[in-house]
């Protein structure tokens, strides 16, 4: 399947430039989506993120080159992106438990990350309910927060836990009652590459105030309040109901490991909604479109 051999052309790049700066924005070129898109789907395939396997694969360079004794470790620190001794020798010792001056001198284990590479896997073990929509321009209204893509699933429910606690969550019920549009419910919408920096996103709670059909009237939110507009597009949508975070957690993994490299879909460039409804009911809406030729 050519999506998963843009993703195995992706790694290939990581690995012939792990002495070198890799391009975060040549990753997501070689891939065709956006840089988060992307990190978040290599985080559900590979099950570590991109930033981690990207360090342990120069960690297990960086082994072979202390044990070689060729270079000076400083050398090494340098060529593996460390700006110092000190940085090197604490990211070494984390990653193989020995500091590097002992890996040269003595005989000592360590640890060792294989290059990734992908396959599709198709396991038919539990059904996905979904449903394929071309749905119009919508907008969606609440609070905007930046963050960075490698620390967002940190941060991401501690903003969702300050806004419980400072009556935000109770203005966007107040706006969900008044609009009640799909998509309905809480919305955590992830927006990044060309809707932001390639290492960070814009996160969005928020709820869905208008859409671009004649039935629908535009609803007025507060001053604290910003809106996104977001293009008509096909969506892919998933029914992510139980438990959280592992009911939609889960159809992350099955949608980026099982459900997009068969599909005949590939990622559009849009950003990620996540719909919280009550009793544990959830939604999931990934934008698509059709990568035939």
């Amino acid at each position: 399947m050519e999506w998963v051999e843009r993703i195995n052309h992706s790694v290939n790049y990581i690995e012939e430039n792990l002495d070198k700066d890799i391009s975060f924005e040549e990753i997501a070129k070689i891939v065709g989506c956006s840089i988060y898109n992307f990190q978040r789907m290599f985080s559900y395939i590979a099950d570590k993120s991109l930033s981690e396997y990207i360090r342990n694969r120069r960690l297990t360079l960086a082994a072979f080159d202390v044990i070689n004794g060729k270079e000076n470790i400083i050398d090494i620190a340098l060529k593996y992106g460390y700006n110092s001794h000190d940085s090197f020798t604490r990211a070494f010792q984390k990653f193989h438990g020995v500091l590097p001056s002992k890996a040269r001198t003595e005989v000592v284990k360590l640890k060792s990350c294989p290059k990734i590479s992908f396959q599709i896997k198709i396991k038919g073990e539990t059904y996905m309910n979904y449903q394929i929509e071309q749905w119009p321009a919508f907008t969606i209204s609440g609070i905007k927060k930046r963050v960075s893509t490698s620390e967002a699933f940190n941060i991401i429910p501690q903003i969702w836990d300050t806004a419980g606690k400072d009556g935000t969550i109770n203005q966007l019920v107040d706006l969900w009652m008044k609009s009640d549009c799909r998509p309905v419910g809480l919305l955590g919408i992830s927006a990044g590459g060309q809707w932001g920096n390639t290492e960070e996103m814009d996160y969005y709670l928020a709820v869905t105030t208008y859409v671009d059909v004649p039935e629908c009237k535009q609803v007025k939110i507060p001053n604290n309040m910003v809106s996104l507009q977001l293009p008509a597009a096909t969506w892919a949508i998933f029914e992510a109901n139980g438990q959280l975070p592992d009911a939609v957690q889960n159809i992350y993994k099955e949608f980026y490991t099982e459900w997009l490299p068969n599909s005949g879909y590939e990622l559009d460039d849009m950003p990620v909604i996540e719909c919280y409804l009550q009793n544990n009911k959830q939604e999931v809406w990934i934008a698509v479109k059709s990568n035939s030729k």
